[in-house]
């Protein structure tokens, strides 16, 4: 597999190209978003979780609907004000964290340069295509393929099949590069790509959200820069 002549280039987002969020972080972005919306923390804790497919595949409407639905579940109806509150906590985490990894920037630049062309296939509410689309990265990736957009989840082999038909490109022709979350790899290579774990050393003692992990016993590399090797 890994002779294989790589055409393109698949990125998993969070965890990859920015960072993922850091437990803490999340676990207290919940808690403020429960307080403020005046729902008991366990509960909106449980509905969260329980909402993850209807959420990231769109079927909530908008983030502000996600939220009403999900403190809703939990027993509690807020007022605008109150929701407001709760997705400006919200901006304040996607602020801090979702932010370009180091390289990058720099290695979605040097694809581009060999026109070798890429794309995104991210897990994610229907907040983030637009604060994907406002980041530094914005129009670096070829193609961009959202769960809250397409209606499917990894490791579905359909949300791989979508970006490789976007691409142009047959999946044994694409190198998949995530962190190993919502079992990705395994769909990926599933289809025929040659997937990728990455995983810095540096932050392996960091407690990070990491959905649905898998144990990936395949190929794995510890930075972006790597992936201009593995081509």
């Amino acid at each position: 597999m890994a002779d294989r002549v790589i055409r393109a280039v698949v990125f998993d987002l969070f965890g990859t190209l920015v960072h993922e969020f850091p437990r803490s972080d999340w676990d207290a972005w919940l808690e403020v978003s429960a307080a403020a919306m005046e729902a008991d923390p366990e509960p909106f804790r449980r509905a969260w979780e329980a909402t993850a497919l209807e959420r990231q595949t769109g079927r909530l409407g908008d983030i502000e609907e996600n939220l009403r639905t999900v403190a809703a579940r939990a027993g509690a109806w807020p007022t605008d004000a109150q929701l407001a509150e709760a997705l400006e906590a919200r901006a304040g985490l996607y602020r801090k964290w979702f932010v370009p990894r180091p390289g990058a920037a720099e290695v979605l630049s040097e694809l581009r340069a060999r026109k070798i062309p890429t794309a995104l296939v991210s897990m994610c509410a229907p907040d983030t295509p637009p604060m994907w689309r406002s980041s530094p990265l914005a129009g670096m990736v070829d193609v961009e393929v959202f769960s809250c957009e397409v209606g499917l989840r990894k490791p579905d082999a359909r949300i791989y099949l979508e970006a490789c038909g976007r691409l142009d490109v047959d999946p044994s022709a694409c190198l998949y590069v995530g962190d190993g979350s919502y079992r990705e790899l395994t769909g990926a290579a599933s289809v025929g790509m040659r997937a990728v774990l990455i995983r810095d050393p540096a932050e392996a003692d960091a407690e990070v959200l990491h959905p649905d992990a898998e144990d990936w016993r395949g190929e794995r590399i510890q930075h972006l820069s790597e992936v201009l090797d593995l081509l």
